[in-house]
């Protein structure tokens, strides 16, 4: 989804990024690197904030991106 470039730097040089949930805490997602991804703060946003098909469709984008991603995703069947 995100291939926007950070909006800033941070002092330390580093580019300013928002972590993710793809699987929301909410959802019970776990707080786990394999559950998170780095992006800008307006594609965080439409995540969070889009509506409904907008939304849906930035998921998908984001998870065709990361294939690493597709498990989180999905309800755990445990």
């Amino acid at each position: 989804l995100c291939e926007c470039a950070a909006p800033f730097l941070r002092a330390d040089g580093s580019p300013y990024l928002e972590v993710h949930h793809v699987r929301t805490l909410a959802e019970n997602g776990p707080d786990t690197i394999d559950n998170a991804v780095a992006l800008c703060p307006t594609c965080h946003r439409l995540l969070h904030h889009a509506g409904a098909l907008d939304r849906e469709a930035a998921l998908s984008r984001l998870l065709s991106r990361a294939t690493r991603l597709s498990a989180a995703s999905s309800p755990s069947t445990s």
